[in-house]
């Protein structure tokens, strides 16, 4: 075995060929146990479930692998994200062979879910005993050393003593004096079966004898779901609905560890990969117990906060497709070179893409089915001041209906995705007289479309009287979009006809495809925002012109890059493969755009499409009453919190853009102009104060001296800024910090070029320090987002708003000072943090429930504006690494 990993792409012979596979069953089976284990101790299926009830949530599980290994199989074959890895490959390969086993062993032996997990325990701790026997006795090549290790037989001996003075007690009673020798004994035998046999056995045996004894014990019901411990030292107890997923994740861990370092042929390398699979498996365990209060809060209000929770399996997938490109794009990074943790890199980058594909498979086959995928709850809420239970539940339905935003967000996202990544075509293949017309032509259009979009807002749709909005605007839509479609289907007829292979037409036939889908974007673009000035929506038959030559030009660019894709697997030609992969991005970015036009198209005119069963209109499948409603006073139904997160939105919004502009600038005067001395030394001095000052002193300052200058009464803009007076310390802190780690040699290159200081700093310092002061607003964004104090003094505790602060409808220009005026920043505004608090007050008169989801939505707005600003870092790193 050691000479497949020199090489893991190879196998050294057929009996290593069959031990790998069964080893990596075991690793499997190690995952698939820790999962479940997981899962079963936030009591997301019970541990006494069995039947029906069992089988289902392991087919729910199926899915969700048969999804995940199924994209990252398909990528693979593809040679989009190409897994390389034998290793990798059959643990994906043993994931869908354990999942499927457990699924049919739970319909088929009708055992609890407890008993499942003890019988899986059994056979880790065989699979582990077997593959150290069979290395023992030669069977396979393997480099074990002379003793697993003195630190091995410590870690063992420590787990036999406390297995030891369980069974000790148990046995013998803890009040005899056998019961420590029994502990001793155990400790010490653990430890000598640990270090005094070779390493396959050493680091085998006493895993199989600790797993296959816990596994025993909670088979056989010795420790049961109803199992109970209360010492009297204590006022707790221990319950077998704790102790029994502990047990299952501990001894899943432990033989993940012994099944790598065989997987690996023992030795150095065995102890590398058993040190690589439990480090990323307590990553993960840790990573669960830093989210516990994130998980604490999700649990107190994600009930109330997700009442009535409903979502079309269709539009599910529109809102997943940018996380599936996005981790296509994750998978795509080579995995470095061929040594041992190739595979490890695998896994981490194929993850990502394994847990998307099996969401997605998930939803898919609720459309397949037709069956909706829903998860019943009751939630509490008061009224009259007494709790009144509700049934509700949050539920994927087979339904085929897209709401028109839910597919132009998507749609966009993708669309700048690829046309970012698209690089050019100009110069390639051969030019074509028509083409040249038309590329000349198609500006034309677009500039004769929109002056007649101009002369509809003017005069409206009949200028002058003239009735051109019912004839001409008719006239140019129909033709509009019947010239953006024929444009967008261009790239894939030229790619069909003609001579040669599909390689040497797509290359040939580049300026096509330039022309093809930004013609038809342009064109489609203009027609589409004619329409409501023309007051017009002409149909081809049941469907609108604008909303089908868009749906086509979509199918007919996504055919294009299926085409391209083809072509590209079938050449082995460096410089044919790039040019065929700007086609494909070119392509996508096309389909993305027509796909946003057709959204946009429903959005703006109301007018539904139809198509197939599948339909697009503004009244879609998705529905989140908690963030979606503003309170409905004297209802049973508590109706939602949208006023309090467009307020706090707006909150962070404001004072955003006052700190971030005035930190920015400061940062940029003390560090490049101002002499380094007394006064910058006070500054500092005075931003670390600032900073360290409590957040009810800034709320004292706006109630103290903002109000009074602000109209007299709490609102919008005083809190906007009292919250950006909070963040301007950290801005100019970070943003400091971040100009004087920019190189010295960035300035002197770009003065030897001639260049003012002036345009040093803003072309070449400060995006250079933009990642670090991306970072900075981050880290204050989280602050101020929550801040309760100050807001309650500048901004009130409104509870269960009605309605939500309309700032940019608000805005109104005089022809007199102030010039410009805006009623809803000026009025008192509801936000979540002031929500929660308002709740608390308010005693038995709230709903607790509601206090509690309400600031489970406040963590994720907050955690949503981290994800913009992580995003946002992540680009400017990107391109400050290419330029």
């Amino acid at each position: 075995m050691s000479d497949a990993y020199a090489n893991e792409n190879a196998l050294v012979s057929a009996e290593s060929n069959v031990y790998d596979r069964g080893v990596d069953a075991a690793i499997s089976l190690t995952i698939v146990g820790f999962a479940v284990a997981l899962i079963s101790l936030v009591n997301i299926v019970a541990l006494d479930a069995s039947g029906t009830a069992l089988g289902q949530f392991f087919l729910t599980l199926l899915a969700v692998v048969v999804g995940g290994v199924g994209i990252v199989g398909l990528a693979s074959y593809t040679n989009v994200a190409p897994v390389t890895s034998q290793r990798v490959r059959g643990i994906g390969f043993g994931l869908l062979v354990t999942t499927l086993v457990l699924t049919v062993l739970a319909f088929g032996l009708g055992v609890s879910l407890a008993t499942l997990l003890g019988l899986v325990l059994l056979f880790e701790a065989l699979s582990v005993a077997t593959a150290g026997v069979v290395s023992r006795m030669d069977l396979v090549d393997t480099e074990p050393n002379m003793s697993a290790g003195l630190l091995a037989g410590g870690a063992y001996g420590v787990i036999g003593l406390a297995i030891g003075a369980a069974l000790g007690g148990t046995f013998v009673g803890f009040e005899s004096l056998l019961w420590p020798v029994v502990s001793l004994a155990a400790g010490a035998g653990m430890a000598a079966l640990a270090i005094f046999p070779r390493e396959d056995l050493g680091s085998t045996l006493p895993t199989a004898l600790v797993v296959g004894l816990l596994g025993a014990v909670i088979a056989t019901s010795v420790l049961g779901v109803s199992w109970q411990w209360n010492p009297q030292t204590l006022s707790g107890g221990f319950t077998g609905t704790a102790m029994i997923p502990v047990f299952v994740l501990f001894s899943s861990v432990l033989a993940a560890w012994s099944a790598a370092k065989a997987r690996a042929g023992f030795g150095a390398r065995g102890r590398e990969y058993g040190a690589f699979l439990v480090i990323n498996l307590n990553a993960f365990l840790m990573l669960s117990v830093m989210a516990t209060i994130v998980v604490f809060v999700t649990v107190k209000g994600v009930g109330f906060a997700f009442h009535g929770l409903s979502i079309g399996a269709l539009a599910a997938l529109v809102l997943l497709s940018p996380l599936l490109v996005g981790a296509l794009q994750i998978a795509r990074t080579p995995a470095g070179t061929n040594e041992w943790h190739s595979g490890a890199r695998q896994v981490l980058r194929v993850l990502p893409l394994a847990a998307v594909g099996s969401v997605a498979a998930v939803l898919l086959s609720v459309l397949a089915t037709g069956n909706a995928l829903a998860y019943e709850f009751t939630y509490f809420v008061l009224v009259n001041r007494a709790e009144q239970p509700l049934d509700t539940a949050v539920s994927v339905t087979p339904e085929t209906t897209v709401g028109a935003l839910v597919l132009v967000g998507p749609a966009l996202v993708l669309f700048v995705y690829f046309f970012r990544r698209y690089g050019s075509l100009r110069g390639v293949g051969s030019r074509f007289e028509r083409a040249e017309i038309f590329r000349q032509v198609v500006p034309l259009a677009v500039l004769g479309i929109a002056a007649l979009i101009f002369v509809f807002l003017v005069g409206g749709p009949t200028p002058l009287g003239l009735p051109l909005g019912g004839t001409l605007g008719v006239a140019v839509v129909y033709l509009g979009s019947l010239a953006a479609a024929g444009l967008a289907l261009l790239p894939l007829a030229s790619a069909l006809t003609g001579d040669g292979d599909l390689s040497e037409r797509a290359q040939d036939r580049a300026q096509l495809f330039t022309l093809g889908v930004f013609g038809g974007l342009a064109l489609l673009t203009t027609v589409l925002f004619l329409q409501p000035v023309a007051q017009v929506t002409p149909s081809l038959g049941p469907v609108n012109a604008v909303a089908a030559m868009g749906l086509l030009g979509a199918v007919g660019s996504l055919s294009t890059a299926a085409l391209t894709t083809v072509a590209r697997r079938g050449t082995d030609e460096t410089l044919p493969q790039r040019l065929l992969a700007e086609e494909t991005r070119l392509a996508l970015a096309g389909a993305a755009g027509f796909l946003a036009l057709v959204g946009l198209h429903v959005a703006v005119t109301g007018v539904p499409l139809f198509v197939v069963g599948f339909a697009v209109a503004n009244a879609g499948t998705f529905s989140w009453p908690m963030v979606m409603q503003a309170y409905i006073p004297l209802g049973a139904e508590p109706g939602g919190i949208m006023p309090a997160i467009v307020g706090t939105v707006w909150l962070v919004v404001g004072a955003t853009l006052f700190a971030v502009p005035l930190g920015l600038g400061a940062a940029v005067f003390l560090t490049e102009y101002a002499e380094q001395g007394r006064f910058t030394a006070i500054v500092e001095i005075a931003t670390n104060a600032l900073w360290s000052t409590p957040s009810i002193v800034f709320g004292l300052f706006g109630a103290a001296f903002l109000i009074p200058r602000i109209g007299g009464d709490e609102s919008l803009l005083a809190g906007m800024l009292v919250l950006g007076f909070m963040l301007l310390p950290l801005v100019l802190i970070t943003s400091r910090e971040a100009i004087k780690a920019v190189p010295d040699e960035y300035r002197d290159a770009s003065a030897a070029l001639g260049v003012t200081q002036w345009e040093t700093i803003r072309s070449v310092v400060v995006p250079a320090a933009m990642p670090g002061v991306i970072t900075g607003v981050i880290l204050g964004v989280g602050r101020i987002a929550g801040e309760t104090a100050p807001l309650i003094l500048v901004l009130g505790s409104t509870l269960n708003a009605t309605e939500s602060a309309e700032v940019i409808q608000g805005f109104r220009f005089m022809a007199e000072p102030p010039f410009v005026a805006n009623e809803a920043l000026l009025s008192a505004s509801a936000s979540l943090p002031t929500q929660v608090w308002a709740v608390i007050a308010a005693g038995v008169s709230g709903s607790p429930s509601m206090g509690w989801a309400t600031a489970f939505i406040l963590l994720m707005v907050v955690l949503t504006f981290y994800a913009v600003g992580i995003i946002a870092r992540t680009y400017f790193r990107r391109k400050l690494n290419y330029e």
